[in-house]
C-alpha cells in the first residue's frame, strides 16, 4: 500500500501550509502598512485602477476584481503586462492627476514586462504602486509607491503561497480604498479584514480531508492525456491558476475556459474519458446554474469530473467528484484559498511521475541560457 507521506514534495507542503502562511501574511499586511502605501489624496484622485501582471500575478488581478468593484467602488481593469505595455492607449494614462492608479504585481520584481508596465505608466503620468516581495528590485525602484509583502519562508515550488500573498494584498488595498472613499465606516472596515482572516483559518478544518481526497484522485488521474479547467468570472482565475500548476509541476497538457464556451467548444474534445476535468463552482456566482448544467454535460459524455465548490455535493449530478470548501462571509474572499485542492493534486501527480517542477530535470533545454531572453532579460521598451 502506498504511503502518502512518501509522495510529499514542496508543492504539496506549500499547499498544506496555507493556513499558517495566510495568518502570517495577515499580520504582515497590517493596517498601518496598507494605510501608508497610498495617501488619502492618491486614493481619492484615482478614478480607475489598473492591475497588471504576468502569469499568477495577472490571475491575482482577475481574482480580486470583484472586491474592487463591490467594496472599493472603483472601476478596475486587470490586464496582462504585454497588453498594458504595448497596446493600452498612452493618452489614457495622462488624462487626470494620479489617475489611473496602476498596480504592478510581481513577487520577484525582476520580470521585464512587469518593470516595463510600471515604467510606462509613470512615463505618461499615471500613479504607480508596486506589490512585490523585493523592495530593492527594479519594479520597486520604478514605482511611486511600494507595498512590501514581507512573506514568511516558502519552500521552493510553483508559486502557491505567493499567490495567496498577492491576492491578499490586493484585497486589503481594495478594502482601504473603500473606507477612504466613504463606502463604509471604520467598524465595517475591521469586520471586512476579520472576515478575510476567519475564512483563511477555516481551512484548517478541511485540510486533512482535502489532502486525502486529492491524494486518492491523483492516483487515478495522473496518466490522463490532458486536463480541462472551467470557471466563470473570478473563478476563471482560480481555474487558470490550477491549470498553470499542472503545467509547472509536470508539464501536463491543459486548457481553461468558462462554462458557456466550454459547452460550445471543449465539449467536442476526443477521448473524453482521458481528460481530467476540474470545475470551480462558487455557489454565489451569477452563473451557478449554468455551471451545474455544464457539469451534467461533462458527466454525460464520459468526462472524469472534479467540482471544487462551497456548495453541497447534492447540488451536482451523481457520479462526479465533489470537493466541498468552507463558505465565506463575502464571496470576493473565496479566490484566496479555493485553488488549494488543485494545487495538492498537481503536487502528488508530479511525485507519481517522478518529475521536477519547471522541467528542472531538463534545464539544458528549458532554462534561460545566455542570449535567450525569456522572462527576466527581455528587452524593455516604452511605447
Amino acid at each position: 500500500m502506498l504511503n502518502k507521506l512518501d509522495y510529499r514534495n514542496g508543492t504539496v507542503e506549500q499547499s498544506l501550509d496555507a493556513v499558517r502562511f495566510a495568518k502570517e501574511m495577515d499580520e504582515s499586511l497590517s493596517f498601518r502598512k496598507i494605510r501608508d502605501c497610498l495617501s488619502l489624496k492618491e486614493i481619492l484622485d484615482a478614478r480607475e485602477v489598473i492591475i497588471t501582471g504576468c502569469g499568477d500575478s495577472w490571475m491575482a488581478g482577475i481574482a480580486m476584481k470583484p472586491v474592487f468593484e463591490q467594496v472599493a467602488g472603483v472601476k478596475v481593469t486587470p490586464m496582462r503586462n504585454i497588453e498594458f505595455t504595448r497596446y493600452y492607449p498612452a493618452e489614457k494614462l495622462s488624462s487626470n492627476p494620479n489617475s489611473p492608479l496602476v498596480i504592478g504585481v510581481s513577487i520577484s520584481g525582476t520580470v521585464s514586462r512587469a518593470i516595463e508596465a510600471i515604467q510606462r505608466a509613470a512615463h505618461y503620468g499615471a500613479n504607480t504602486l508596486a506589490i512585490t516581495n523585493n523592495t530593492e528590485s527594479p519594479l520597486a525602484m520604478s514605482a511611486n509607491r511600494v507595498l512590501a509583502l514581507d512573506m514568511p519562508y516558502i519552500q521552493g515550488s510553483p508559486g502557491i503561497l505567493s499567490y495567496i500573498a498577492s491576492t491578499m494584498a490586493l484585497l486589503q488595498i481594495a478594502i482601504r480604498i473603500g473606507r477612504v472613499r466613504g463606502n463604509f465606516n471604520p467598524a465595517e472596515e475591521d469586520a471586512y479584514r476579520k472576515a478575510v482572516l476567519d475564512h483563511c483559518l477555516s481551512y484548517a478544518d478541511v485540510m486533512e480531508q482535502m489532502d486525502d481526497q486529492m491524494w486518492r484522485l491523483a492516483q487515478t488521474w495522473k496518466d490522463f492525456k490532458a486536463y480541462d479547467f472551467v470557471g466563470d468570472n473570478a473563478d476563471w482565475a482560480t481555474a487558470f491558476f490550477g491549470s498553470a500548476k499542472i503545467v509547472e509541476c509536470f508539464g501536463g497538457l491543459t486548457t481553461c475556459d468558462d462554462s458557456e464556451d466550454w459547452c460550445h467548444i471543449n465539449y467536442f474534445l476526443r477521448d473524453p474519458e482521458q481528460i481530467g476535468t476540474l470545475v470551480i463552482a462558487n455557489s454565489e456566482s451569477g452563473s451557478f446554474n449554468r455551471i451545474q448544467e455544464t457539469v451534467k454535460a461533462m458527466k454525460r459524455i464520459g468526462r472524469p469530473v472534479l467540482v471544487v465548490t462551497d456548495a453541497d455535493k447534492s447540488e451536482f449530478v451523481d457520479g462526479v467528484e465533489v470537493c466541498t470548501l468552507p463558505k465565506a462571509k463575502y464571496s470576493w474572499i473565496k479566490p484566496l484559498m479555493q485553488h488549494l485542492p488543485m494545487d495538492i493534486m498537481a503536487g502528488y501527480m508530479m511525485a507519481f511521475k517522478g518529475t521536477q517542477c519547471y522541467r528542472a530535470e531538463d534545464q539544458e533545454r528549458w532554462g534561460e541560457p545566455e542570449g535567450f531572453n525569456r522572462i527576466k532579460n527581455s528587452h524593455i521598451e516604452i511605447l
